[in-house]
């Protein structure tokens, strides 16, 4: 069989067998489920961040501000209107567009070095202005995500709000909230995957590649900056949302810089330009933060965790420049030329 024509099958049996396997780990390993929940809103920022450095060229150091401010936005919102989830997540979305966009427009004039170090400031600052506005955001003591409920003497009370799963479905409220995550990554990884494969998104590698000629190809460049700014930085909201209600305590200083560049060493991992690399970078910085550097490691070599991955990231860099997922598809790129090369020609 010519392998051209096997490897759209391959694919198809490889997302199967993911889809399965991800089906399943709830049921299998109940108590490893919260766990890897905590690690899809790093999935969603990380596409979203891929879609502007990755696809599009536009460097940005500082993501980890809309994902903190999707996830206040998302709190707030639920907060103040009694635990309206799917509104915290529209609030979150729209706000974080409409942030990244004004972010963006002096992507317009300036590039590279320039625009990562104004990110930079961008991520740095956002915890200080968090604590500005402590009426609406707590401050530094944190933003509690509650709701009024009848305590034992039937008053209202602010108690913490629970997501507990709805009594039809069978499901534990940590098995219900992974596979409502689970799906909402698994759509943002198909609309992006849709996306850069139309026209608009083979517009945005034709910016990242020679922002000069695409815009002599009559490509709309400033319109299309802007606006995969205001995309990226939605998804990296729609992350924060999703934190938001896992976590439902938020504090300033979990949407800092070094969040930020954690979502960078995601990309760069997994893969910089491509569909599956975010997915990947996340499943494997999220299992070296959360299982390796604090189950393994031994408690005084903890602190290097972020050393460890500056190093990895260096050499991914020099090594592996398209991360995990970029270097399996050129290793099963060059087996399938081989193959075809190595086949009789056809009479």
């Amino acid at each position: 069989m010519n392998p051209a024509m096997s490897s759209p099958w391959s694919r198809r049996g490889v997302w199967l067998l993911a889809l399965v396997v991800l089906g399943l780990f709830p049921v299998l390993f109940e108590s490893g489920t919260e766990q890897l929940t905590r690690w899809i809103p790093l999935v969603v920022a990380g596409i979203g961040l891929n879609l502007l450095t990755g696809f599009n060229g536009q460097v940005s150091i500082g993501h980890g501000a809309f994902f903190g401010l999707g996830a206040y936005a998302c709190g707030i919102w639920v907060n103040d209107h009694d635990g309206q989830f799917l509104m915290g997540f529209i609030v979150a979305i729209v706000l974080c567009f409409f942030a990244g966009g004004i972010v963006g427009l002096p992507a317009l004039r300036i590039r590279g070095l320039a625009l990562a170090l104004m990110t930079i400031a961008v991520g740095t600052l956002f915890p200080d202005i968090i604590r500005q506005f402590e009426g609406l955001t707590g401050g530094s003591s944190g933003l509690g995500i509650q709701t009024l409920k009848l305590n034992g003497r039937g008053r209202l009370q602010d108690r913490t709000t629970e997501w507990l799963a709805p009594g039809w479905s069978g499901f534990s409220s940590d098995q219900w909230r992974f596979y409502v995550f689970a799906i909402i990554a698994a759509i943002c990884v198909a609309m992006t995957a849709a996306l850069i494969r139309s026209r608009t998104g083979r517009a945005l590698i034709a910016i990242r590649d020679n922002e000069v000629a695409a815009e002599t190809n009559g490509i709309a460049v400033d319109r299309l900056k802007v606006i995969t700014f205001g995309l990226s930085a939605a998804l990296a909201g729609i992350g924060g949302a999703m934190f938001a209600l896992i976590d439902f305590n938020l504090t300033p200083d979990s949407f800092n810089l070094n969040f930020s560049l954690n979502l960078l060493v995601i990309v760069v991992i997994g893969g910089s330009g491509t569909i599956l690399g975010p997915v990947v970078g996340a499943l494997s910085v999220g299992l070296f933060n959360d299982v390796i550097v604090k189950r393994v490691l031994p408690n005084d070599l903890g602190l290097v965790g972020p050393v460890i991955l500056g190093v990895v990231l260096v050499l991914s860099m020099q090594f592996s420049p398209g991360g995990t997922v970029g270097s399996i598809k050129h290793v099963v790129e060059e087996r399938q030329l081989k193959r075809r090369t190595a086949l009789p020609p056809t009479p």
